[in-house]
């Protein structure tokens, strides 16, 4: 790719990807193939590269603002369907350690929470932060379709909606990546929430 090329003769000799868990999980998913283009150019790049591949953002919880804000409620599907959503601020930490200490070349990390937790959890943890009582609604799969046919393209829509629903045992799992790498439990979704409550004001 061009962006490698220039970096290569820029002197550059260490790159770091951000990529997704789905990459590994489900290599065939059409919403995530200009990502595997993109592990593929690094892979062959002749750098020395890391590939990260986190799961959920815990910050995808910010899509629940306004219902938050107006309703104090959390409105969303799978409400008991549990997975360790990965706080953005381990991702960008783990990303300056492995872009800058020696030891991660041609690896590829998994990037998680420290726990499963369901829609209804996160829903309770931002309760907690907010002091005051949210409560949950659930849609059901083809209600959240129709919702997030208004900003994503279809083939996104059914994908996002799998693993939201019906995640795989390895989207479940709790990887020891984030810990390994920063020495650190990785920090948990009512961290993220406690940090973040602002936001939802």
């Amino acid at each position: 790719m061009e962006v490698l090329a220039a970096a290569e003769e820029a002197g550059v000799r260490r790159v770091v990807l951000l990529s997704s868990q789905i990459n590994g999980t489900r290599p065939d998913a059409l919403s995530h193939g200009r990502l595997r283009e993109f592990e593929e150019a690094v892979r062959s790049s002749g750098l020395d590269w890391t590939i990260l591949r986190p799961g959920g953002f815990a910050s995808n919880a910010y899509a629940w603002i306004e219902t938050v804000r107006t309703q104090r409620a959390v409105i969303a599907p799978f409400a008991d369907v549990a997975l360790p959503v990965v706080d953005p601020a381990d991702i960008a930490e783990v990303a300056a350690v492995v872009l800058r200490d020696e030891g991660h070349s041609g690896r590829t990390y998994e990037l998680t929470g420290p726990a499963a937790v369901t829609p209804r959890e996160q829903t309770a943890a931002l309760a907690e932060a907010l002091g005051e009582e949210v409560g949950f609604v659930e849609l059901t799969r083809e209600q959240a379709r129709e919702h997030m046919a208004r900003f994503m393209p279809e083939p996104v829509i059914d994908g996002t909606l799998d693993i939201l629903g019906e995640p795989l045992p390895a989207e479940q799992r709790i990887s020891p990546d984030v810990e390994r790498i920063l020495g650190r439990p990785a920090g948990s979704f009512a961290g993220w929430a406690e940090r973040n409550v602002r936001a939802f004001t």
